[in-house]
């Protein structure tokens, strides 16, 4: 059936110009009416309407139009009522000044020019306008203004619901705490534009769902609103799928429905299907290409759970190639591309395309220490691919169950800031958003890495992962396999002295395969240690088995343990004397056992660290952990003891002065720092007594808490306390201070001291705690009237 567009304009009135000034990288939108009938308006095989802007410089864009249906959105509780319909062009200015434009309309009739006008550019006055977001020289990304770019967020792949109110909810709360970017799908289920004819309003090929477009049209400019970023994945594994999470029967590429592939893999080399797909790519980049808030097209979601994907790898990779080169030749704005795929080993041959701009890992892994596999993923696809990387999934497993297990978001928050600081170009980013961190309220996890990352120099200094390590906290080295299923792990490891393996990018096997079956994926572990005292090793294996698993343990070639039958969720422990050794873990039985991790007691260290250093070695960045306080072991047996006495050790930075600042990564703010010099081209500082974890900076400009000479932070004591006694704050001023407040471990507030103060002899305050408090750790926030904070931690007991 022909769909009609009968908007009819005299021949000087042809394009409806929406507002005569535009602010820098907004939306110009302009209607253009034509007469004539077209089957289908949304092949641009059929009718294209072309645009071409020229800049105040003389700087020629060439930018399609759209057909839309379109609607009127009541935003208050996404609502829709028909509106009008045709043709329109959007395009985002980069210069200020008048810009000259000419619309045409190109059909069976050749080329007909329908109308030249005029727009003026100002500088917009969003204080979030930055431009849109580009790849540079260093591991980071950055704004056209120059301004870098940190991606704190989370997935929000699709709608729960209410579209209008999901997004409302979801990303305002996101954003009040500092969050700044979002994972989109194109799933058919959320806001896809292309699917089965009459599954749920969509009409097939090449006819795009327009409910679902003006969502997105509200949703682009909300996000905008709000200072966040969208990495838009346009297809999804499912769609191509008959195995996993499949969507293939219903797919609009099936053959069964209409479709052009008789299999799915057809899709990716099938000349009509691969037309099709460049149609709705084409149609995004008209719609939506505008939006600086797009921050990148991502082309797939997890493209090797499609069909016999070993079989079509090749095919695959040359699909990537060809529709990473098809989105860059037709988008004006030049939009980072990027892909994904579920495992960190695929595909070396796309990631190393200079089409894709980023890279991206995607990590499930029941383990107590999540964070280490993330930053793990980090580091290699740094080290191999030499360009940005995002850890653009995260989770504990395969379901939303095992993270609300960790209600306060230990997990999350570790994550967090350990992908970061492993080097990536933001943080993890999570995948439960609708099942659990929105449920659970966890936003305020995001406060404190986006804080900080508005402090650390990330993009200017150009930072990289550095070597460092921490002393006078000796634990049991915990080594947590990250390699999924179907790769050749490392299978030789040297733990050195301070209990970091060599090589750094070394891997180990998440699945231990056996003797017959899966044999070419074998790489049993062997491990060439030092134990300065006599102690134990420990295999961990998790929560998965194939046949008759059997794990064997040799330690200096001699075999010291097999078991009958190896059980899953179980340790295998053997006592290791003191002096050199090579232990080596085997599974001799028939098929694999998952393992959770491998431990060497006292080997390690009870805090991990994390660091970015400058290339001239003389600014660094970092994040130090106690590794016990993970989610397993917090609910499990409760806080660990805190760590103190321990030293960070960096071992090659620039002689020099230097200020150490630490901050409170739960909120961002400075705790204080230290005036240190190094001589012998190692640092070694001192780390503050640490329950959870802190962040730090190494500068030789100084960042204190408070920057007043008469605003010195204070000393609390009587620490450790109990509930309902109380605590002094000297050092302090009445006139100086604004506010008092006590929050728990996780950030929360808990209590605002307003009545309850005392001051003695003008410069000591005496606060009563609450009586209710349960033992743990606190911290006592000031907040001065200057606008600085202050922080210590305040330990509460049991009588």
């Amino acid at each position: 059936m022909k769909q009609l567009v009968y908007i009819v304009l005299s021949l000087f009135c042809n394009v409806a110009l929406f507002g005569q000034s535009v602010e820098k990288y907004g939306k110009f939108e302009t209607d253009v009416a034509s007469s004539i009938e077209y089957e289908n308006p949304y092949n641009y095989d059929e009718v294209t309407v072309a645009a071409t802007f020229t800049a105040p410089d003389g700087q020629q864009f060439n930018v399609d139009g759209f057909y839309i249906e379109n609607f009127d959105l009541d935003t208050s509780n996404g609502g829709l009522s028909p509106s009008e319909v045709g043709f329109k062009v959007r395009f985002s200015p980069n210069q200020t000044g008048v810009w000259n434009y000419e619309l045409a309309i190109i059909d069976s009739t050749g080329t007909n020019t329908v109308g030249t006008s005029s727009f003026e550019c100002v500088e917009s006055a969003a204080e979030n306008n930055h431009g849109f977001v580009r790849k540079n020289d260093s591991n980071y990304l950055s704004f056209d203004d120059g301004d870098q770019y940190i991606l704190v967020g989370e997935n929000m792949a699709w709608q729960t619901g209410n579209t209008v109110n999901n997004y409302k909810s979801w990303i305002g709360r996101l954003s009040d705490f500092g969050g700044n970017f979002i994972r989109l799908w194109h799933a058919h289920w959320g806001l896809g534009i292309e699917w089965k004819n009459g599954w749920s309003g969509f009409k097939g090929l090449r006819n795009y769902q327009q409910i679902k477009s003006r969502y997105q049209d509200w949703l682009y400019d909300f996000c905008a609103e709000k200072g966040v970023y969208v990495m838009l994945c346009i297809q999804h594994h499912g769609q191509v799928s008959s195995q996993v999470n499949p969507n293939w029967n219903d797919s609009p590429y099936n053959v069964a429905n209409g479709g052009p592939c008789q299999n799915t893999w057809d899709f990716f080399t099938d000349s009509l299907a691969i037309a099709h797909t460049k149609n709705r790519l084409r149609y995004i980049v008209a719609r939506w290409g505008y939006s600086k808030n797009i921050m990148a097209w991502e082309l797939f979601n997890e493209v090797e759970w499609t069909d016999n994907y070993s079989n079509h790898k090749e095919e695959i990779a040359e699909w990537h190639f060809e529709m990473s080169s098809y989105l860059k030749s037709i988008d004006p704005y030049g939009h980072i591309v990027t892909t994904s795929y579920a495992h960190d080993d695929e595909d070396p041959l796309v990631w190393s395309s200079s089409d894709m701009d980023i890279t991206q890992t995607h990590f499930y892994n029941n383990v107590p220490n999540i964070e280490r596999v993330l930053a793990g993923g980090v580091r290699r696809y740094l080290n191999d691919y030499q360009k940005p990387t995002l850890t653009g999934e995260f989770g504990l497993g395969g379901s939303s169950e095992l993270a609300n297990n960790d209600p306060d978001g230990i997990h999350l928050h570790n994550s967090l800031w350990g992908a970061l600081m492993a080097g990536g170009m933001g943080t993890g980013m999570t995948w439960w958003w609708d099942s659990y961190i929105h449920p659970l309220d966890l936003y305020f996890h995001f406060d404190g890495v986006e804080k900080y990352s508005r402090r650390v120099a990330f993009l200017d200094r150009k930072l990289k992962p550095g070597k460092s390590a921490v002393s006078g906290a000796i634990g049991d080295l915990n080594l947590t396999p990250s390699s999924g299923w179907g790769t050749v792990a490392s299978d030789s490891i040297v733990i050195d002295e301070f209990g970091q393996i060599i090589p750094e990018d070394a891997t180990l096997g998440q699945y231990l395969y056996g003797s017959q079956w899966n044999t070419q994926y074998r790489s049993p572990p062997r491990f060439y240690v030092n134990y300065p005292d006599s102690g134990y090793f420990q295999v961990r294996t998790s929560s998965a088995n194939g046949q008759s698993p059997h794990i064997a343990i040799w330690v200096d070639t001699v075999m010291v343990f097999v078991d009958s039958l190896a059980s899953t969720n179980t340790i295998y422990e053997i006592g290791i004397p003191a002096g050199e050794h090579i232990i080596e873990v085997d599974n001799t039985g028939t098929d694999w056992i998952t393992i959770a991790g491998y431990t060497f007691s006292d080997l390690g260290s009870k805090v991990d660290s994390y660091l970015l250093t400058a290339e001239e070695n003389n600014y660094a960045a970092g994040w130090v952990l106690n590794n016990e306080y993970n989610h397993e072991n917090v609910v499990d047996f409760g806080e660990p003891d805190p760590v103190s006495e321990a030293s960070l050790i960096i071992p090659e930075f620039e002689n020099g002065n230097y200020f150490v600042t630490w901050l409170d990564c739960l909120t961002g703010e400075v705790m204080y720092d230290e005036l240190i010099e190094v001589g012998d081209s190692s640092l070694t500082v001192q780390i503050p007594e640490l329950l959870w974890d802190a962040a730090f900076i190494i500068d030789t400009e100084q960042m204190v808490a408070v920057t007043d000479s008469e605003e010195n932070t204070f000393s609390l004591y009587p620490n450790p306390t109990i509930p309902g006694t109380t605590i002094n704050l000297a050092g302090l001023q009445s006139s100086q201070v604004n506010g008092i407040d006590l929050i728990d471990i996780s950030g929360r507030h808990i209590y605002s001291f307003r009545n309850t103060t005392t001051y003695v002899d003008g410069s000591i305050l005496s606060l009563r705690l609450p009586t209710d408090l349960n033992t743990g750790m606190y911290w006592i926030k000031v907040q001065y009237e200057s606008g600085k904070v202050a922080a210590q931690p305040l330990v509460i007991g049991r009588e």
